[in-house]
């Protein structure tokens, strides 16, 4: 072994001095950088030199090669806890906007409209001839009506909101996707070569992945996973690389496959073109990240009737268009007992021979007919039966168990023998163009005609008399007659002045527990003012949880995140120790060089 042996040993720790040097600045120099993994430069003994005397002689040392330090474990717990707090995070922002539409708690929006609406018909039925007061209850009932739609419209506005925000998020992804795909190319390349460490490209990889999750569920998998006593881990070589969404690769390597929006429906469906081109929609597998919460939300496809299905804020809608139904139907099932001369129905969607109890609205039982003479009194009455055999009018006129045949039946209603004082005798029935009609016989008039329901629902479903039009919270409404002149407004079940009969029914409703059927087919027995706050307690509860869910989600994505910086981030301190002990290194290596120096001279001089 020479002397110059000796200067390659001192020159080898100089060089590896200097390589660590330089890995330590750059982390200090990102230590501010997002999603950079602090590197190592990985120190060895260089491969001795043999002799026969004294044997093999050490040869200095060298950098084997300089990797970023990465947990894969800690990264995927990372990634996981990210895309669930997007999740939280949208559905929480989200139920916050909608539950703001609700301001009930501060004696404000539906329910004080419907303290109103019931408290003005509380003042007709003490002065139930007073037009004033009628124009009050229009007003206050246009109110209601209005606030309904605008919270319906509110809420269809959320849906959309959230829709052309899938659309952006599956751009995105896109997006991410041809990154990480150009990334991958740049990693082979590098690390194709020996001892290459694309670390810097493999962060940025890394980040756009996190990036990715936050929007969606994906599945990443990587090759040639390997780990070293400073845990390192070398994750791959970006060919054994790929992305998918349930099951689709939407990254291959160096290839990536875009995600294709489907536009044809009311929402957007996000779909896969298969190898065999057939468009695959996986809309409703996309359950985490921030597009996980808008399909819960917004819906992940359409029903037959054009509404969202599987969607939170749907089922709010639902709730409101129960509600604005059966309150629609049980007003004008009401309405049909103050008297008005004659009755026609709306037009009916259903055939004269459709089974009324294969209507949902319809139930089994009866309501009774009551004319009125002039001066008030009731002068015959007939209950009309409704079972699982009857219809509208059949034109085998031997049945009898249809509403047309019931009511002009020839019957003795009154029990006097009297064959001209009865319903029938008064009135006749029959279906009119799909409209059930009940008018006065020709020659006959002076008379008034009303429905008193028994929970059928026939006058509510079948609009007999109507104060409301419409089905659902999107088109609930004023009925054109009251629009026109509010002075129609009939607070009387008897057809004279003074009678406040039906303005005091009203004012008892907003006691009263009526059936609401809900879209999953639970019918709910509650008051309507009831039945309104349990739609609103719903979203309070979802949007109170989804905050708790947030809070939840954050913290502990918040000790995972500290977790992963403790075993990844830059720690100053860390960095300043290492930064000594390498110049330190570097200065006795430096030394070795002047020492071998000084011996050289040495030599030199003996030769002289």
């Amino acid at each position: 072994m020479g002397v110059f042996d000796t200067l390659n040993i001192g020159y080898s720790g100089l060089s590896s001095s200097q390589s660590a040097i330089n890995t330590t600045s750059h982390n200090i120099a990102n230590i501010n950088t997002p999603g950079y993994s602090k590197q190592r430069a990985n120190q060895v003994v260089k491969h001795p030199l043999d002799y026969k005397t004294p044997g093999s002689v050490g040869a200095g040392s060298q950098i084997y090669d300089i990797k970023r330090v990465h947990d894969e474990y800690l990264y995927t717990r990372s990634k996981t806890s990210q895309s669930n707090l997007e999740f939280a995070k949208q559905t929480n922002q989200t139920l916050k906007e909608i539950s703001d539409y609700f301001p009930d708690l501060e004696n404000n929006g539906i329910a004080k409209d419907l303290q109103d609406f019931f408290a003005s018909w509380s003042d007709l039925s003490k002065d139930p001839d007073n037009d004033a007061i009628k124009v009050v209850v229009v007003n206050t009932t246009k109110q209601l009506n209005s606030h309904i739609k605008d919270t319906n419209q509110k809420l269809q506005d959320v849906q959309k909101k959230l829709n052309n925000e899938f659309k952006d998020g599956i751009q995105k992804v896109n997006d991410i996707a041809k990154q990480i795909s150009e990334i991958n190319k740049k990693i082979n390349k590098i690390e194709n070569v020996k001892q290459g460490n694309a670390n810097d490209l493999r962060d940025q990889r890394d980040q756009l992945e996190l990036n990715m999750n936050k929007l969606l569920n994906i599945s990443v998998y990587k090759g040639n996973l390997s780990a070293d006593k400073n845990k390192t881990t070398r994750t791959d070589m970006g060919n054994d690389y790929n992305i998918n969404i349930n099951g689709y690769n939407i990254v291959d390597g160096t290839t990536y496959h875009p995600i294709t929006i489907n536009t044809k429906d009311k929402f957007y469906k996000a779909s896969y073109m298969s190898h065999d081109n057939k468009e695959i929609d996986f809309t409703n597998k996309i359950r985490s990240g921030k597009l996980g919460a808008i399909v819960k939300l917004r819906g992940d496809g359409i029903d037959s009737k054009g509404n969202p299905t599987n969607s939170k804020i749907q089922g709010y809608i639902d709730d409101l268009d129960s509600f604005s139904k059966g309150f629609v139907q049980k007003i004008n099932s009401m309405y049909a007992s103050s008297s008005q001369t004659n009755i026609h129905s709306d037009i009916y969607s259903i055939n004269n021979n459709t089974k009324l109890l294969e209507i949902n609205d319809i139930h089994e039982g009866n309501f009774n007919v009551v004319v009125y003479n002039n001066q008030g009194d009731v002068v015959a009455k007939r209950a009309i039966n409704i079972d699982k055999n009857t219809i509208l009018k059949d034109t085998d006129t031997t049945n009898t168990n249809t509403i047309v045949a019931q009511i002009n039946a020839n019957k003795d209603d009154n029990g006097d023998n009297d064959s001209t004082n009865d319903l029938d005798d008064i009135y006749e029935a029959d279906m009119v163009n799909h409209t059930l009609v009940i008018k006065q016989k020709d020659g006959v008039s002076g008379y008034h005609i009303a429905i008193e329901d028994n929970n059928t629902n026939f006058a509510g479903y079948s609009g007999l008399h109507k104060i409301l039009d419409g089905d659902n919270s999107k088109n609930i409404d004023l009925h054109q007659d009251l629009k026109d002149n509010p002075a129609n407004l009939q607070s009387f079940k008897a057809p004279v002045d003074g009678n406040n009969d039906f303005a005091n029914d009203m004012v008892e409703l907003q006691y009263q527990n009526i059936d609401f059927k809900r879209k999953n087919g639970e019918v709910l027995n509650q008051t309507i003012e009831g039945f309104y706050r349990f739609g609103v307690s719903n979203i309070a509860t979802d949007a109170t949880n989804a905050g708790i869910s947030e809070s939840t989600n954050e913290s502990l994505n918040k000790s995972i995140n500290n977790q992963l910086k403790g075993v990844v981030g830059v720690d100053m301190d860390e960095e300043l120790t290492n930064l000594m002990k390498f110049q330190t290194a570097y200065q006795a290596s430096a030394k070795i060089i002047t020492t071998i120096d000084q011996m050289l001279n040495t030599l030199l001089g003996l030769k002289q």
